[in-house]
């Protein structure tokens, strides 16, 4: 079965709440990145599908003390990718001495975008 690497754009927002009765919110920060999950999937439709439903699943918080919450927000995906082996399986890939390129992140803006189905990777080579 093809695998697959999705990479999906997460905010992480920290804030700080006051510790008196308000807890209005005293400071905030908020950051990008890209986080990059391996898959199986039939196709790259199925990948797209498979991807999409993980968006969800990438939210989550915690909090660091009183007063100080963290959390995070799958966005949306940046990029989808097949991945390619060599003759040799998966296993052997990983124990291999280079492992298993899974793709890369372009980076040319201050923050990374969104894309829609029509502009990952994948589906832009088929021209689907």
């Amino acid at each position: 079965m093809p695998i697959y690497v999705a990479h999906f754009v997460v905010l992480q927002q920290d804030l700080w709440y006051a510790a008196d009765a308000s807890h209005e919110v005293t400071r905030t920060s908020e950051a990008r990145r890209i986080e990059s999950h391996l898959f199986e999937a039939d196709d790259a439709s199925h990948a797209y599908l498979k991807a999409s439903k993980m968006i969800s699943s990438l939210s989550d918080a915690h909090c660091d003390g009183d007063g100080d919450v963290t959390e995070f927000f799958g966005l949306g995906l940046y990029d989808l990718e097949e991945v390619f082996l060599a003759a040799r399986s998966l296993d052997e890939e990983l124990r291999g001495p280079y492992g298993v390129e899974v793709g890369g992140i372009r980076w040319s803006q201050a923050e990374p975008e969104i894309r829609l189905r029509e502009q990952l990777s994948i589906f832009a080579r088929e021209g689907a």
